[in-house]
C-alpha cells in the first residue's frame, strides 16, 4: 500500500473561521497600514470607477468594505487571517519589466490579503503559489502571472514567498489572475506545506 505524499488536513472555513467585526482604528493582528509605498493617490486617477485602489492608511477598512469583515481560522500551527480579495490596482506594484503585460491584461486585480501568525515553535513557510481561487462560475484560478514588486508595497508585505519565524507574524498580498466580465471570487483555498506534519489546506468561503 502506497501513502500520498501529497496528504492533507482539511480546514473548513464555514466551520472554523470566525468573522472579525472590530471597529475602526481598533485592528491590531489586521493592520495593512498601506500597500503602497505611493501614498496620498489622487483617486480620480482610479482607472476605473469601482476599483478600490489601495493607497491610503485606513487600508483596512477600505478593504472591509469592498469585501466584508475578515475570516480567521487557527490550527495547531497557525493563524491565517483573510482580510479581504478586493479589486486592486497594481500598476505601480508590479516590477518594471512586467507593465507592458499589465497594460496588455488590464491593470486591476482581485488581490488576497492575508495576515498570517505563526503560532507553532517552527519555522513557517508561506508560498503564494500555494493559494487558488473558485469563482463565482465555479471554475478554478490561479495567482496571477505578474510579480509584485515588494519594494512598492509597505513594510513588512510580502508577495511570494516568506519564512514566517516562530510566534512572528507576516502579511501576505497575492494577485489573482484576470477573471472573466462578471466572476468575483467565491472561495479561497492555501495549503500550508508543514515539516514532519501533513500539509493543511485553509478554506475561506467569502
Amino acid at each position: 500500500m502506497t501513502r500520498s505524499r501529497d496528504r492533507v488536513v482539511e480546514t473548513d472555513a464555514e466551520n472554523r473561521a470566525t468573522t472579525t467585526d472590530e471597529k475602526p482604528g481598533e485592528s491590531s493582528s489586521v493592520a495593512w497600514r498601506d500597500l503602497s509605498t505611493k501614498a496620498g493617490a489622487d483617486p480620480a486617477s482610479s482607472p476605473a470607477a469601482d476599483t478600490t485602489v489601495v493607497a491610503e492608511p485606513t487600508v483596512t477598512d477600505r478593504i472591509r468594505s469592498h469585501a466584508g469583515s475578515a475570516l480567521t481560522i487557527e490550527t495547531d500551527r497557525l493563524t491565517a487571517t483573510l482580510v479581504g480579495v478586493p479589486k486592486v490596482s497594481i500598476a505601480d506594484l508590479v516590477y518594471s519589466h512586467h507593465r507592458d503585460a499589465v497594460a496588455d491584461t488590464g491593470a486591476v486585480h482581485h488581490c488576497a490579503m492575508f495576515d498570517v501568525e505563526n503560532t507553532s515553535d517552527e519555522r513557517l513557510h508561506w508560498l503564494s503559489r500555494r493559494t487558488t481561487f473558485i469563482g463565482s462560475d465555479g471554475y478554478t484560478y490561479d495567482r496571477a502571472p505578474i510579480a509584485l514588486n515588494s519594494a512598492e508595497l509597505a513594510p513588512g508585505c510580502h508577495t511570494n514567498h516568506v519564512v514566517i519565524e516562530p510566534r512572528c507574524s507576516a502579511r501576505v498580498i497575492t494577485p489573482v489572475e484576470q477573471l472573466p466580465q462578471g466572476v468575483d471570487v467565491a472561495k479561497v483555498i492555501h495549503t500550508v506545506a508543514l515539516t514532519n506534519a501533513p500539509n493543511q489546506r485553509l478554506t475561506y468561503t467569502l
